[in-house]
């Protein structure tokens, strides 16, 4: 089943703005937030319920985007995800900057406040975050879902990796200079005049003229539905882990890093814009030939170096140093980007060939519900259960490694 933008809209141009804009807007504060949450004492018990209560409101904000989605024009549901952002950004600069306002203010990592507060602010900044994330992420994937072709989902997603990788690294860049040496509000004022600028070149565009997506593409899709669904592809199994995954991927890994760059956001934004141009060499090589290669052979190989991935961040912490490091830091950025590209192919394939949009959100569905209930039982233990923040790191990478064994079980067979 091939998919069609909406009418009047101007295809891939009109895609490539929205998510190039974003793409520098989450390199300017929110890849860095779980370092920033953690410098101002919101610790990992904290950061661990804040992705809780993220997961748990973007799950609650699918039943909302499917509404606006099939009543709003796209240019509505645009420009609402880049005010979601800024208002997450927004919540960020007045709980750690704002002198009466802040909830947790202690540098190093160690939370100085009572209980309820670092609850009430693991919250408040879940809410803002699971609301961005639900509708810039839902809106991207269904756009991109709408450019496949019959065999071209490798080539596809690949050509949007890299261009992801621009524009983000540029952000993380900006964003870790801003972030080093006090600016947040020029990090505020750029994403505001950057949001504004872009979505108004986008509402003079033909496109976003009609919803994006049509009553004639099925009902919508519920929790309820996607805490039942099962088929023969695996698809099941696979919900539940992937959303964990990619908060391990993102936030803890990302701290992790800043540990070993001995805490500076100069220095973590520098080693990954190099881990960054040292994969998109190697990716450039992959992407066009993915879709031409043994899918099953490929996906299995793919998930098996994701697994090594994960033993090899078991092995750093604070003290790695050297080429050593370098060479570990490379690796696990090739096999964790390699598998994504595998991965988000058999994804998009299925979905494509499947129920598409509705297949799509049954994902968000189970995996965003799961990532919520983990994270927030992570989270209470962790208040309960005070443990080292760079052991916990580390040894929960160990376990990740196990689970990630579940992937082989996804199949994209009929």
């Amino acid at each position: 089943m091939r998919l069609k933008l909406p009418a009047g809209n101007s295809g891939p141009g009109y895609f490539y703005l929205f998510l190039g804009a974003h793409s520098l807007l989450i390199g300017l504060l929110p890849f860095f937030l779980p370092v920033y949450l953690w410098q101002h004492g919101l610790g990992l018990a904290g950061l661990s319920l804040m992705i809780g209560f993220s997961g748990l409101c973007f799950t609650a904000s699918l039943a909302l985007w499917q509404t606006l989605s099939r009543h709003w024009k796209l240019r509505h549901l645009v420009t609402l995800s880049f005010l979601l952002e800024l208002l997450l950004l927004g919540a960020v600069g007045l709980l750690t900057t704002v002198p009466g306002a802040a909830l947790f203010t202690a540098p190093g990592g160690e939370s100085s406040t009572s209980i309820t507060a670092l609850i009430l602010a693991a919250a408040v900044l879940g809410l803002f975050n699971g609301l961005y994330n639900a509708f810039f992420w839902t809106t991207q994937r269904t756009l991109f879902l709408h450019l496949l072709g019959d065999n071209d989902t490798g080539r596809q997603y690949g050509n949007f990796q890299i261009f992801v990788m621009v524009f983000l690294k540029l952000g993380i860049l900006l964003g870790g200079l801003l972030l080093e040496t006090g600016g947040f509000v020029w990090l505020l004022a750029l994403s505001a005049g950057t949001s504004l600028i872009v979505n108004l070149h986008l509402a003079n565009k033909a496109a976003g003229r009609q919803p994006l997506v049509k009553d004639s593409d099925g009902k919508p899709a519920s929790l309820l539905e996607s805490l039942t669904f099962r088929d023969e592809r695996g698809s099941r199994s696979t919900f539940l882990i992937d959303g964990v995954f990619l908060y391990l991927e993102s936030h803890f890994w990302t701290l992790t890093l800043f540990l070993v760059v001995q805490k500076d956001f100069g220095r973590l934004g520098l080693a990954v814009v190099v881990l960054a141009l040292v994969f998109s060499a190697l990716f450039y090589l992959i992407k066009n030939r993915i879709d031409q290669l043994a899918t099953e052979q490929v996906y299995r190989a793919a998930v098996y170096l994701y697994l090594g991935s994960w033993l090899l961040r078991f092995t750093l912490n604070e003290e790695s140093a050297g080429p050593s490091l370098w060479v570990a830091l490379i690796l696990i950025t090739f096999c964790s980007s390699f598998f994504r590209l595998a991965f988000n192919k058999r994804f998009f394939d299925v979905s494509r060939r499947g129920s598409g949009q509705h297949y799509l959100l049954m994902k968000s569905y189970s995996s965003q519900f799961w990532l919520g209930g983990c994270f927030c039982l992570l989270g209470v233990a962790l208040l309960v259960i005070p443990v080292p923040h760079d052991q916990l790191l580390q040894y929960l990478y160990l376990p990740a490694a196990l689970l990630s064994a579940l992937y082989l079980r996804y199949s994209d067979r009929s």
